[in-house]
């Protein structure tokens, strides 16, 4: 479809100069090329880089460790292995790919401590496994102590190397047992009890040790798109209520545990940039629809005692009701990209099908097509979705700070893909295209927190490792260390030693 719908103004805002001149905002930059790093930041600001259990550990029958719903998903080997769509199938990647082996971390952790080390890593962001620690996901089923001593162990190895954790509790591999037709994930309140009784034993466990804690990693991600629900009306919504009590219950769990180790906790909610097409006021106003039902879904209970309005004002009773109080923490933020934003009015077709086989309901409720112009595209990563934009990071800081009061954030995602090539070439390990990202949106990081004030206390780079990409397999590398899988050895990259 044409990037300027029948409906928008004819002022062309593809340019972003355009586009402040024509609704009167501050404009927040250039495109990627012209962007220099420069200058310092606040003393103590945060600097590192993550993982994830399921994107690097392997061993995923090894040691104790149960089953997840991604080992089901990819057919590494679970009771789904021939039934469930396979990931090499959808990456196109030629082969089955799964977190089976990944990067071999499991058996491997030393080695990679001792790389973050020679790095100067200092602060690092990982994941636990549920089903390593709980292989059925549950206290009742028993705690897998093999698992438990694989995080000890790995947690005293940074510890000692003077790297400090950063823990996420769930980034994605529910454990299977949780996900059937009588405990249908989180669709249930059955797994918001067990993730608070999951979160209080790593808290018990750890927290006397860990600092800085993440209850979920993106809910919008596992809740919202392309999701299989029964009952598509209300299925995303649901989910994404029961994933915010859990998250609430186990800030509880962590203020009766792990509060006097003087640490804190939040969730970790990503967003891409969303900029109206044009000054029309049906995509101005679409853009803030597309912010609110994205990110403000996840953030708006936790820091104003509600669902935003827009969706309160859209799906009335499909939209479940909480206890304000339940929903107080700190925040953190995940950023790739930006896009531009239209209008796509759907009048009395909510919560039906996009077509046949289609169960997605939430993509016609909010009312918002995503679009990316022509400049933007000039600065392509290997993902699909994702186009170096820094000037959306400064804007999208800026607005979470005039709608939440400014609270504190750490960017805790934010990184770049180059294809998923078998060798280490000069051009994979001289990454100047990842160079150039870390530069161009750490300086519109650094803006925002001296021009606009905005309370920035850390940035961790995606990732440390090439590692399994998800549905996408091994064909993206997001590293700033190249990983051998053939070898498992790894070689760090330019971006590896510019961070």
């Amino acid at each position: 479809m044409a990037l300027t719908p029948e409906s928008a103004s004819t002022t062309p805002l593809h340019n972003p100069s355009n586009f402040s001149a024509a609704l009167g905002l501050p404009y927040l930059g250039d495109y990627p090329r012209t962007y220099t790093h420069e200058g310092g930041f606040p003393a103590g600001f945060v600097w590192g880089s993550g993982t994830a259990a399921y994107q690097i550990e392997g061993a995923w029958n090894e040691g104790g460790r149960g089953p997840s719903i991604w080992d089901d998903f990819s057919g590494a080997g679970g009771p789904a292995h021939e039934a469930m769509v396979k990931v090499g199938a959808i990456a196109g990647g030629g082969g089955n790919h799964s977190g089976a082996v990944a990067c071999d971390h499991y058996h491997r952790y030393r080695e990679d401590v001792q790389l973050m080390a020679s790095l100067g890593l200092r602060h690092y962001r990982f994941s636990l496994s549920w089903p390593r620690i709980l292989p059925n996901g549950t206290l009742a089923g028993g705690v897998n102590e093999e698992g438990a001593a694989f995080y000890d162990a790995l947690i005293d190895a940074l510890i000692a190397a003077k790297i400090e954790p950063f823990v996420t509790l769930y980034h994605w591999d529910l454990p299977s047992a949780l996900q059937t037709a009588a405990s249908p994930g989180w669709l249930s309140a059955g797994t918001v009890r067990h993730f608070e009784d999951f979160a209080r034993l790593c808290f018990e466990r750890w927290g006397g040790k860990v600092r800085r804690w993440v209850t979920f990693n993106e809910p919008w991600t596992f809740t919202a798109p392309g999701k299989p629900y029964a009952d598509v009306r209300t299925g995303p919504y649901l989910a994404g209520h029961n994933v915010l009590l859990a998250h609430a219950a186990a800030v509880r769990a962590f203020r009766e545990t792990a509060a006097a180790s003087g640490g804190a906790i939040g969730i970790t909610n990503n967003i891409d940039w969303r900029e109206p097409l044009t000054a029309a006021p049906e995509d101005v106003a679409a853009a803030e629809r597309a912010r609110e039902w994205w990110l403000a879904w996840f953030c708006d209970p936790i820091w104003r005692g509600d669902y935003p309005p827009s969706m309160r004002a859209s799906l009335g009773e499909r939209l479940p009701t909480f206890t304000p109080s339940e929903l107080e923490s700190l925040q953190g933020l995940n950023h790739y990209g930006s896009s531009f934003v239209v209008a796509q009015p759907n009048g009395k077709h909510y919560g039906k099908h996009y077509g046949e086989g289609n169960g997605e309901s939430y993509w016609r409720d909010y009312e918002a097509l995503a679009l990316h112009s022509e400049e933007m595209k000039e600065e392509a990563a290997a993902s699909a979705w994702l186009y170096s934009v820094p000037w959306g990071l400064r804007k999208l800081l800026s607005w979470v700070k005039r709608r939440y009061g400014n609270p504190p954030l750490y960017v805790t995602e934010n990184g770049w893909s180059t294809p998923g090539n078998d060798s280490a070439s000069s051009a994979q390990v001289a990454d100047g295209s990842r160079v150039r990202f870390l530069a161009n949106y750490t300086s519109e990081l650094r803006r925002a927190i001296y021009e606009d004030g905005v309370d920035v206390r850390g940035y961790y780079a995606w990732s440390l490792l090439d590692n399994f990409e998800w549905e996408m397999g091994y064909s993206e590398r997001f590293g700033l260390v190249y990983t051998d899988y053939a070898t498992q050895r790894r070689h760090p990259k330019a971006s590896a030693r510019w961070l």
